[in-house]
């Protein structure tokens, strides 16, 4: 009952416009006051302890990095090479717009980042090209999923603080999923644009071309490759990676001879901005988590379910419809901090491998931000196309059967999801 009345309530305050942080932090507050006899200064420390994680720390630190890689020309560069690899397919600058949604997810961390900058160049020169409007802001949306499942990503980083799986591990598990469901979504994008008789040419391959656009590229490449390397050998956790990466990004932007000072500035003003928005919803998570915990509301969601503890799959196909209502309601981030320490002890207590469950719970995210209402992918895109998130669902549907097909393989085929971490651990 008390978690049906806390849904409401939060419902009702999201519906008047109350913003998503203010929302939750005043439903736990209000049913802390009410139902539980605790000082209100613990309610405070609560709020601190939200963010104070040392594995968070990579989250401002990723956000500054694809805020400098958007100032100092790496995004047009990376561009410029996946032009040079699949210009000359049927559809190829849509393709485009997907692969470089894998360099710039393999970067900046978040769909957010990757959908903006992205968007911002693919969308209007898909448009010129004759792309429909609403089929460039669909794929642009779809591609910047690719930013919370191939490494590094922020949602990894948020739910290894929670879960204490090492994030190193779950940026492993992300890799393969990345590429499968990036290659799916040039599938659809090809069918689509045959269908659609999108015909022309981007531009012919010259191997010539793709020389001199990966030479251009190469200081943008090395992002991800300093990330990761570090990362799989040891040097660095992911943090520190976060902290060389900003330092590559600036180095970066000054061979390039882009990054200015202004645009320095810039990258910083949009990164605190960016960081404050996550952090301020992080910090009152922790408090509708910590009253979730206090109330009881986790033991009378996970009890019913421990009558299927002998069948991995079934829990993890309930988990994955709460979880998929929830990204109806709630943005992804919630979604990990609030939901998911529901299910935790569940995974514990069964034969669900930890890094099988973190998986669907990212993929999951990911058909959030391409699921209205919520659909934090689409927003971005939208305005930029200047299309409405209606037009732009029909062909948004597809891409979103890509990801449902990549959580289908997570559930019943777990070998495939732990096949590279167990290769390397």
């Amino acid at each position: 009952m008390i978690a049906l009345l806390m849904l409401i309530v939060i419902l009702i305050l999201l519906a008047i416009g109350v913003p998503i942080a203010f929302t939750l932090g005043i439903t736990a507050i209000f049913f802390l006051i009410v139902f539980v006899d605790i000082p209100l200064t613990f309610i405070l420390q609560q709020l601190y302890l939200g963010t104070s994680s040392f594995p968070m720390l990579a989250i401002p630190l990723f956000i500054l990095a694809g805020s400098l890689m958007n100032q100092g020309g790496i995004s047009r560069r990376l561009i410029n090479l996946a032009l040079s690899l699949v210009g000359m397919i049927r559809g190829g600058l849509a393709m485009v717009n997907v692969i470089a949604s894998v360099f710039f997810g393999a970067i900046t961390g978040t769909a957010a980042g990757a959908s903006a900058a992205v968007g911002q160049i693919m969308i209007p020169a898909m448009k010129e090209k004759g792309y429909s409007p609403s089929f460039s802001a669909a794929v642009t949306s779809a591609g910047s999923s690719l930013g919370i499942i191939i490494p590094p990503s922020v949602p990894m980083i948020l739910y290894g603080s929670i879960s204490g799986i090492s994030v190193a591990s779950l940026f492993l598990t992300g890799i393969p999923f990345g590429i499968l469901i990036a290659f799916g979504y040039l599938i659809v994008v090809y069918l689509i644009s045959v269908k659609k008789d999108y015909h022309f040419v981007e531009q012919p391959f010259s191997f010539k071309e793709l020389i001199k656009t990966l030479i251009d590229a190469i200081p943008a490449l090395m992002l991800p490759i300093v990330i990761m390397g570090g990362i799989l050998t040891g040097i660095t956790t992911p943090t520190e990676s976060a902290a060389v990466a900003v330092f590559v990004g600036i180095v970066a932007g000054i061979l390039y001879k882009e990054l200015t000072w202004s645009g320095f500035i810039e990258a910083l003003n949009d990164s605190v901005k960016n960081t404050a928005l996550v952090m301020f919803i992080v910090a009152t998570a922790k408090i509708l988590g910590y009253s979730f915990s206090v109330l009881g509301i986790g033991k009378q969601v996970t009890e019913p379910m421990m009558q299927y503890s002998d069948s991995p799959i079934i829990l993890m196909l309930i988990a994955s419809l709460i979880l998929f209502i929830g990204g109806f309601i709630f943005d992804g981030t919630v979604m990990v901090l609030v939901i998911v320490p529901l299910f935790l002890p569940l995974v514990d207590a069964t034969a669900i491998d930890p890094l099988q469950f973190a998986m669907v719970v990212i993929i999951v995210w990911a058909i959030g931000q391409q699921t209205p209402p919520v659909a934090s992918g689409l927003y971005i895109t939208t305005a930029i196309a200047k299309v409405s998130m209606l037009q732009v669902s029909r062909y948004n549907i597809w891409f979103i059967f890509v990801l449902i097909i990549a959580l289908f393989l997570t559930i019943f085929l777990p070998d495939l999801v732990l096949y590279i971490p167990r290769l390397i651990t």
